[in-house]
């Protein structure tokens, strides 16, 4: 015996894509279920504390957090070279926030606006009938139970709990994301931190690391790094002994998973859409997921509502998702994400000197870069960053086989950002141009 659940949309997912997604569809007058692996109260409790720019709350329509789920406000964060001589302010605001009640209120809009939301429920199978996705199978409270719907939304995050059990014929890709394209992320609560220790948020690129408000006056010293959380951990212990010893007191610790890896090439299949981690939708400068994936969700939203006025939730008529997201959002994180490892691999002399000549490691830059994901130069800008570059390598200040992988992952990345910008209009072009984005992937490897 089993229950059968029908809807509009099948959401699979309730963090912040799949919420925020379910809210704007419902608010759109269909109906929508969100399945959801774990108890609701849990959700955010493994990262706790996480960033949200202060611009996207009025992009997104959602309303400005306030206490506690706010923990502080900052105007300005710092930005250290490795030597700790140089640093520069990044004026950019954004709030602290906490991440379970942040996801609390949006499953509280969600059902405001008729969601439903189940918990404790693993999918573990799908229906497909004729090639269509029309639902999927799982486990509620011991009990088997199908759900049926007109279009099923991969929210899961890493896991991709639809998208992973996808055939192969079915045209959109399910391999798992491999644990050497993710990053591992540690984080350390520490309080009653003595004088002289930094304040406010700080982030040391070199390391992949930062130190952050956290609760009070307390600190969050964090890390993201590949490998697994055995390797990141003592690259968190080294950079924290290497720079501060040991400041205050250790309170607990936290430590997630996040894709750093390119997005499946389509994210719609018959009765399909993808989104969030479970599209691999994180940003490539900082490996961040809330607002990128929420970027997505409401492009998905919109173009989901037009399907189900149609009656039409086909791959053609889900296209358009693919459109505008590979032609906006997904063509500057797939330069970025050809592009950025390029800068991680600098050694810690060439980070020095970039710092110090303001060499893509500058207010300005980075603050582009957090409002419109990537940095734009006018001419003059890039014949100044030419010329340093050059004049590093001349004065042995900066490495010339770093110039030369720059310059090569620069190349590819500019490819590959043109190359998503003219994402096929129609699915009838996609087979071709897949083709051209694998051999440009395989260039950027």
């Amino acid at each position: 015996m089993h229950d059968t659940l029908e809807a509009d949309a099948i959401v699979v997912g309730a963090g912040s894509a799949g919420s925020y997604f379910a809210w704007r569809l419902s608010r759109a007058g269909y109906r929508v279920l969100i399945l959801e692996a774990r108890r609701l109260s849990d959700l955010g409790k493994h990262i706790e504390i996480f960033h949200m720019d202060q611009v996207r709350f009025d992009q997104f329509e959602i309303p400005h957090p306030e206490p506690p789920e706010l923990i502080h406000t900052e105007e300005v964060s710092r930005t250290w070279s490795p030597d700790l001589r140089t640093s520069f302010p990044v004026r950019y605001p954004f709030y602290v926030l906490h991440m379970p009640a942040f996801l609390q209120r949006m499953h509280g809009y969600a059902r405001q606006a008729g969601a439903a939301l189940l918990e404790s429920v693993e999918v573990d199978g799908l229906i497909l009938e004729s090639g269509r996705l029309v639902g999927v199978r799982g486990t509620r409270a011991g009990e088997r139970f199908e759900a049926r719907a007109k279009l099923v939304v991969d929210a899961s995050g890493l896991k991709a709990a639809v998208r992973s059990w996808l055939p192969d014929a079915f045209g959109v890709e399910n391999t798992p994301v491999p644990a050497a394209n993710c990053l591992f992320v540690c984080l350390e609560f520490r309080d009653k931190i003595q004088a002289g220790f930094p304040s406010g948020s700080n982030s040391y690129l070199y390391h992949k690391a930062f130190w952050n408000r956290s609760w009070g006056t307390g600190a969050i010293l964090g890390i993201g790094q590949p490998l697994g959380f055995d390797h990141a951990w003592r690259q968190h212990s080294e950079w924290r002994q290497e720079y501060f010893g040991d400041p205050g007191e250790v309170l607990y610790r936290r430590q997630g998973v996040i894709p750093y890896h390119r997005p499946p090439l389509s994210l719609v299949g018959d009765g399909l859409m993808v989104i969030g981690d479970a599209a691999n939708q994180n940003k490539p400068f900082s490996g961040e997921g809330v607002t990128s994936g929420i970027t997505a969700a409401r492009i998905a939203a919109e173009v989901a509502a037009a399907a189900l006025r149609a009656e039409d939730t086909s791959r053609q008529r889900l296209w358009a998702y693919n459109v505008r997201y590979f032609r906006g959002q997904g063509a500057k994180f797939a330069a970025g994400l050809t592009q950025l490892p390029a800068a991680a691999e600098l050694s810690r002399n060439d980070v020095d000197y970039l710092f110090r000549r303001r060499v893509l490691f500058a207010s300005r830059d980075f603050e582009e870069l957090n409002l419109n994901y990537e940095i734009r130069m006018e001419v003059g800008a890039l014949l100044r960053t030419a010329f340093l570059l050059a004049w590093g390598v001349m004065t042995r200040q900066f490495a010339v086989s770093s110039l030369r992988r720059f310059l090569q992952a620069s190349a590819t990345a500019g490819r590959l950002r043109s190359h998503y910008l003219d994402y096929p209009a129609t699915p009838d072009g996609f087979d071709r141009w897949a083709g051209q984005a694998k051999r440009l992937w395989g260039e950027a490897a």
